[in-house]
């Protein structure tokens, strides 16, 4: 990636835009499979796939037209690791409440939680670079079963036959459930939920919100890079840590050496930008509904916060990713590693769920109500 004023300038927008987007839609991932489970509210469960159909969509479509090619799309080795590290960081999300960009839309709103949260992940990342040579390595390389990860992509079709047979899968399964005449209104409802000045209004529909963000990430792809949130919150991290000890304490570790080695020097990029700018979004559409207030939390949720922001950390770089770089850059690339985070994460906050917090399970009930 270049290192030039416009590709900071290009990182600067893209992150604003998630940001402001996020915030608009309380978009959040540990929040759609939580409630679906619990409450069979499937409001940000529909954002999230249309998120995915999307991103499927325009992966596809920047492949197809040749503006990035297989070798660009984000793979990861594949094994039992993916499966951990998405059920831990499933598991520290649900108990700090939030994902890894719902902790960062909240942080422009004023959560003072989501800060420590949020100061806590990047020392849990920190934490995982300074065991994982030798002690983490030992214990990860043995769970590997494919070393260079795979996209579905590398397969011998079209690139855009996957993508398209997904997608009409899940358009059939919204049909079948809701009818034609119900899906056709879920449309209409998601373009004209406005309410006056649209950048005044608190909350926009999240399925308009989840295809705008789709676009934008789609865009990132085609002119800078994949999405991600956690890589660069780590190089954060350590550029921190860098300031106190020196450089050689990035260039000392392992790890943290390999996510500089395409960097001109111990610094923050372009996506380190995209991070910060974010948050920035974020606190702008609060500012502009007037729904930005310094919150500070209880005392008896410090110890989630911290516990919680800690273990999402450390399991991001196990799995590795966040939700946004397994359900967007994952996804949108056919990664087979993603699947895995994703299947993990999802059993991770049903754990929390289920055992921790004790919330009914309504998803598992028996619904009467369409009974004689």
């Amino acid at each position: 990636m270049a290192y030039t004023w416009d590709v900071f300038l290009l990182a600067a927008f893209f992150g604003f835009a998630y940001g402001f987007l996020l915030q608009k839609a309380d978009f959040c991932f540990v929040a759609s499979i939580r409630d679906w489970i619990s409450v069979r509210d499937t409001r940000i469960l529909n954002g999230v796939l249309v998120l995915m159909a999307t991103a499927l969509l325009g992966w596809a479509i920047v492949l197809t037209t040749g503006a990035k090619g297989i070798a660009d799309v984000w793979t990861v080795p594949i094994g039992g690791a993916n499966l951990l590290g998405g059920l831990l960081f499933g598991i520290g999300m649900t108990i700090a409440g939030g994902c890894g960009s719902g902790t960062l839309y909240r942080c422009g709103m004023g959560y003072v939680q989501f800060w420590i949260v949020l100061v806590f992940a990047i020392a849990g990342n920190l934490l995982f670079a300074l065991v994982y040579d030798p002690w983490g390595r030992d214990v990860i390389e043995p769970m590997t079963v494919v070393d260079s990860g795979y996209s579905l992509y590398s397969l011998p079709l079209p690139v855009y036959a996957i993508p398209i047979a997904i997608v009409l899968v899940m358009v059939g399964i919204a049909i079948a459930r809701f009818g034609v005449r119900g899906f056709a209104q879920g449309f209409k409802s998601a373009l004209t939920d406005w309410e006056g000045n649209p950048f005044k209004q608190s909350h926009w529909d999240i399925r308009l919100v989840a295809f705008l963000i789709g676009v934008v990430a789609t865009v990132q792809f085609a002119l800078m890079s994949n999405v991600g949130i956690t890589g660069p919150e780590t190089r954060i991290g350590a550029v921190a840590v860098a300031q106190l000890f020196g450089d050689d304490f990035v260039f000392n570790n392992t790890y943290l050496n390999a996510l500089f080695a395409d960097f001109p020097k111990v610094g923050l990029g372009p996506e380190e930008t995209l991070v910060i700018f974010l948050v920035i979004g974020s606190m702008s559409a609060a500012l502009l509904s007037g729904s930005f207030k310094l919150r500070y939390p209880r005392r008896s949720r410090l110890p989630a916060a911290i516990f919680g922001g800690l273990l999402m950390g450390v399991s991001s770089r196990i799995a590795p990713g966040c939700n946004i770089a397994n359900v967007i850059t994952g996804v949108g690339g056919l990664s087979i590693s993603s699947v895995l985070v994703l299947i993990g994460m999802i059993a991770g906050i049903f754990i929390v769920v289920a055992y921790v917090f004790k919330m009914p399970l309504m998803l598992f009930q028996k619904d009467d109500s369409f009974g004689a």
